[in-house]
């Protein structure tokens, strides 16, 4: 019941993830700040079980999406080149791939050459707990864990490309 209703809300949701693209939320004050719930989840490779804790330390960037979400489609290729420049600076990308076929999300990756870390939620439910409502969003974690920001929507053009690099600056410090 919880998967078609999670479902539900991301298929009304999807045309105002597009219309909103990188509307982003902060919090306030640091003392108010989040800190990002731990998961554990399945690589789409299926060769190995990530645990968020393990990245303790580390600036960490989540981006829920799905291979059937056309805003998710059109930053992927942002998010592999902005990955490749920041992970020598110890920055981990995640991407969590939520209720989609393992296939598509696989045929996915491939086509766009996708190279870091991505998970399989395929049951929506690390998705509900994050409380992502709508395709692409994207979690800014620092290394104590705490969630710096949340990004509704697609990072793209220009605006898209300095918000995303500002945010991964935030994360670092």
């Amino acid at each position: 019941m919880k998967r078609i209703i999670l479902i539900s809300m991301l298929f009304l949701t999807i045309p105002l993830a597009s219309c909103e693209r990188g509307k982003q939320e902060g919090a306030s004050t640091k003392s108010n700040r989040p800190y990002a719930k731990d998961f554990s989840l399945y690589s789409l490779d299926g060769n190995k079980r990530v645990e968020l804790k393990n990245f303790k330390g580390k600036p960490v960037v989540i981006n829920f999406w799905a291979s059937w979400c056309g805003p998710c489609r059109e930053e992927m290729p942002f998010l592999e080149k902005t990955w490749d420049e920041y992970r020598d600076k110890g920055v981990v990308f995640l991407g969590i791939n939520v209720l989609d076929e393992e296939k598509n999300a696989k045929d996915f990756l491939h086509s766009f050459e996708i190279s870091y870390v991505n998970l399989r939620d395929s049951s929506g439910e690390i998705a509900s707990d994050y409380g992502v409502t709508a395709l692409p969003m994207t979690f800014f974690i620092d290394k104590e864990g705490k969630i710096l920001r949340r990004n509704y929507g697609a990072f793209l053009g220009k605006t898209g490309e300095t918000n995303l690099m500002s945010y991964i600056e935030e994360i670092m410090k």
